[in-house]
């Protein structure tokens, strides 16, 4: 038997054969690149993270600046007390709570100012905005014992506002720039309710001390002098320990002290090897140039977003629009609770007690805040932030319908003691509502800013907000206003009414939000500068 071999003749020429198996070995040195190169970022990655310890006292440090505002805006005892002496004890009657009104309305004002500190702490840095907020709040404080007539301490209420709300927007803009992960800013973000709620501890540390305190010589003249001392105390250690503690976060001001912190030490190891070189020759000179070309180069350009952008961008004006009514309707209700709340069922009111319901009001706030700390990050992490928002804005009219109408079914049916407590658990309900939906606007507001350059400014146009809460002022002092001429069902009536219909247009509004906003459909593509843009959906910490 005869075997036919045939041969196959490769239609491949031998040289395309060499060049795949070159690109094979390209392909495959690459990936080794690749690896030693993913693996160098990894080794760098957890040596950054081994340094977390001035990481956290930097954290901490700008917890301490929203606790300094929490310790201002809930300074109200002895300021109320001196105005109005019999306020100290009882009720909160129409008259203390006019006169916090009107107090809590001019800090609102005075907050209102962030969107100059905002620009501000864009342009010179957060750390310096922070001290200057610190500073004039201790001279605020401390001011304010000495103050003896209504409009004083309207005064004082007012500055105080103003230079509050620049650490609120400096610690904002901080927070925005160390904590770029979703996951960690969100758990950061959360616990700022707590933060706000241990600041009540230092009015109530003033009013116990102003209580102890007998009233002699100064004291005896200026009565509010020794709870405000106790406020300026603590003021002042916040003020010394974020001096020497607090560091910049701006990354341009950040980068440029690293630049300039090595350049010190390469010459400083120049001079010391005697290997200072000579500018005379123009080979010399070249170099300095490109040195110098390269450490502008390395340092992250800002982008150019003014405010008109921001105010014209229609993503950030709904989320202004949606804070706003947000703020409003909740500003109201916990301006009139001390009215509503020790009003009886049968009035619509809520039916508590009037010895309970501070101390209450209290524990509501605490439980309140720590259900936020603990709810929100999970609760994001899982269902996604816009639509969490979403529907906590729909619960607010759910709350201010139900509660007047268990009042009136409470009053037909004989059962004050449960519509009472009812209306705790409701007011337990909203309150947690009210701090979830703040936390949920502040990491919209966080994850809308674009670059560390425009971050400020966004937080402070978001801080407009605040003249919503002022406005809340006046619509109480309406209802007080018109308390003699008309019945309290019918006041407290239309209360309820006016609440419920601001919710339900802030649910409307939050319909139209977007979590963020749109290059060229809300800010211009030319104002941008890419190599500085944050990576607001990642997971790094680091942020780019």
């Amino acid at each position: 038997m005869f075997t036919c071999h045939v041969r196959n003749r490769s239609l491949i020429p031998v040289a395309t054969i060499r060049d795949v198996e070159k690109t094979e070995e390209e392909q495959y040195h690459i990936q080794q690149e690749m690896e030693v190169a993913d693996a160098e970022e990894q080794a760098h990655l957890s040596q950054s993270l081994r340094h977390t310890p001035r990481q956290r006292r930097n954290l901490v440090m700008i917890y301490l600046l929203f606790l300094a505002e929490a310790i201002m805006s809930s300074s109200l005892h002895m300021q109320i007390s001196v105005l109005l002496p019999s306020a100290s004890t009882g009720c909160i009657t129409s008259n203390t709570s006019f006169l916090r009104s009107i107090l809590l309305c001019a800090y609102y004002l005075g907050s209102a100012t962030g969107l100059v500190w905002g620009l501000t702490a864009d342009r010179i840095g957060r750390r310096k905005v922070a001290l200057l907020g610190l500073f004039g709040s201790l001279i605020c404080c401390v001011s304010m014992g000495f103050a003896t007539t209504f409009a004083a301490f309207c005064t004082l209420r007012y500055l105080a506002g103003v230079v509050g709300s620049a650490g609120t927007v400096a610690g904002l803009a901080m927070l925005a720039d160390v904590v770029h992960g979703s996951d960690n800013r969100t758990k950061v973000v959360a616990r700022l309710p707590v933060v706000a709620v241990c600041g009540q501890i230092g009015p109530l540390i003033s009013g116990l001390i102003g209580g102890m305190v007998n009233g002699t010589g100064v004291l005896d003249e200026y009565p509010a002098l020794a709870g405000q001392v106790t406020c300026g105390v603590l003021m002042l250690s916040i003020a010394i320990a974020e001096t020497l503690l607090l560091d910049e976060t701006l990354p341009v001001l950040a980068t440029k002290k690293q630049v300039l912190s090595e350049d010190f030490n390469e010459s400083e190891k120049a001079t010391f090897l005697g290997r200072s070189h000579s500018n005379s020759s123009s080979e010399s000179l070249s170099i300095s140039i490109i040195e110098a070309l390269a450490d502008d180069a390395s340092l992250p350009k800002p982008s150019h977003i003014s405010v008109s952008q921001l105010l014209t961008a229609p993503s950030i004006l709904i989320l202004l629009a949606s804070f706003s009514t947000l703020s409003l309707h909740s500003s109201t209700f916990d301006i009139l609770l001390p009215h509503i709340g020790h009003s009886p069922t049968h009035n619509i009111g809520l039916g508590i007690p009037c010895d309970w319901l501070l101390p209450l009001m209290l524990v509501i706030k605490v439980a309140a805040a720590m259900r936020v700390m603990r709810a929100i990050p999970p609760l994001v992490a899982k269902v996604g932030l816009l639509p969490i928002y979403r529907r906590t804005t729909v619960v607010f009219p759910v709350i201010y319908v139900l509660v007047p109408a268990v009042a009136l079914l409470a009053t037909s049916c004989d059962s004050a003691v449960l519509a009472a407590v009812f209306n705790a658990l409701a007011t337990l309900i909203k309150t947690t509502i009210a701090l979830a939906a703040q936390v949920l606007v502040l990491l919209l507001a966080l994850s809308a800013a674009p670059d560390a350059a425009s971050t400020g400014t966004l937080i402070g146009v978001i801080s407009i907000s605040e003249l919503f809460k002022a406005l809340a002022v006046g619509i109480a002092g309406i209802s007080y206003y018109l308390s003699d001429d008309y019945s309290v069902v019918i006041i407290n009536g239309a209360l309820w009414a006016i609440l419920a219909s601001l919710a339900v247009m802030g649910a409307l509004l939050t319909r139209k939000l977007r979590e963020t906003p749109r290059v060229g459909e809300d800010l211009p593509e030319e104002c941008f500068v890419w190599e500085g843009v944050f990576d607001v959906e990642g997971g790094d910490e680091n942020g780019f």
